[in-house]
């Protein structure tokens, strides 16, 4: 009888993921993180008593392992892993950063997007009466509200910080209620429940994320193969400083990673042969780069001179 794979029995047994193996069934789904939509740019305040970058970034969140076409990093961590670096989740990331982002994450891709509009851009209707002994509270009067919804998206390679898809999406929606127009309420938890989702600025905000999950195209993300690896040598700590024999003109760039490396000789007792044996000690992030040297800070690990780096 013919034994199974050592692959095969891993992936029976559980064991890929430990091995740090990608499964089979998901090796051809990227892996993609979505980010807080930007509000810095709105000048209304109409929507209310909610974050609508927060929201419309977990509905579509929700949207896209609904679609089942991408692996989607969970939500619940990502401020505070990015936080803890210093990487705000709400901030339009730069090619640099993107970089930095996609690996404390787990993400090829970063989703970030930014809410252009949201405002109430139409009202009609009025009233007839008004409440007792509650002044100007109109008794009976039905209002109808138009607002709009327009939002701008990027897709982003981590890996290269290359934008690989942009779009732009407009929702415009109307909502009748009795006794007052526009948006109200607070909504406890996360964006997801149906509190939120089925009230009217909910409503809207779920559609618009639908809509941005269907546009998202993975057949766009290919951006070319990953970086070369680059490998170069520790020139000297210097204050925390650990200052690297590699710079622009070999392709360095702030926010990438390199392995610090220790390069053993050992002898093979079976066949006598000198083996190299190359044994992580550390990792570095590189702040600064010149045309030559480059500067970073030791991430874990330690670094010494002399010693040899390559990157991730």
């Amino acid at each position: 009888m013919r034994r199974p794979s050592l692959l095969a029995l891993a992936v029976a047994t559980g064991l890929v993921t430990t091995l740090g193996l990608p499964l089979p069934t998901s090796a051809a789904q990227p892996t993609v993180a979505v980010l807080d939509f930007s509000t810095k740019g709105l000048t209304s305040t109409n929507y209310g008593d909610f974050q609508p970058g927060v929201a419309l970034a977990d509905l579509v969140t929700d949207a896209l392992v609904n679609g089942g076409k991408l692996n989607v990093v969970d939500r619940s961590h990502l401020d505070s892993t990015l936080g803890e670096h210093h990487l705000d989740a709400s901030n339009e990331v730069d090619p640099a950063t993107a970089i930095s982002a996609g690996r404390l994450v787990g993400a090829r891709y970063l989703i970030q997007g930014n809410v252009l509009q949201l405002d109430v851009t139409g009202r009609s209707g009025g009233g007839a009466g008004f409440l007792p002994g509650v002044a100007g509270a109109v008794a009976g009067s039905v209002h109808s509200t138009r607002t709009t919804l327009k939002v701008s998206v990027k897709v982003v390679d981590a890996l290269t910080g290359r934008i690989v898809q942009a779009f732009n999406d407009e929702k415009t929606e109307s909502a009748t209620s009795l006794g007052g127009g526009g948006w109200s309420g607070t909504v406890a938890g996360g964006y997801s429940n149906s509190n939120f989702t089925s009230s009217s600025m909910g409503h809207l905000i779920n559609d618009e994320a639908i809509a941005i999950a269907a546009l998202i195209d993975p057949t766009k993300f290919t951006s070319g193969p990953a970086p070369v690896t680059l490998s170069g040598h520790v020139l000297t700590v210097d204050s925390g400083n650990i200052i690297l024999n590699l710079g622009t003109a070999r392709g360095v760039q702030v926010g990438m990673y390199f392995d610090v490396v220790k390069v053993s000789q050992l002898r093979d007792p079976d066949s006598g042969r000198m083996l190299t044996v190359n044994e992580t000690i550390g990792k570095i992030e590189i702040m600064s780069v010149s045309n030559d040297t480059s500067v970073g800070r030791l991430v874990s690990g330690k670094a010494v001179a002399g010693a040899a780096v390559t990157s991730e």
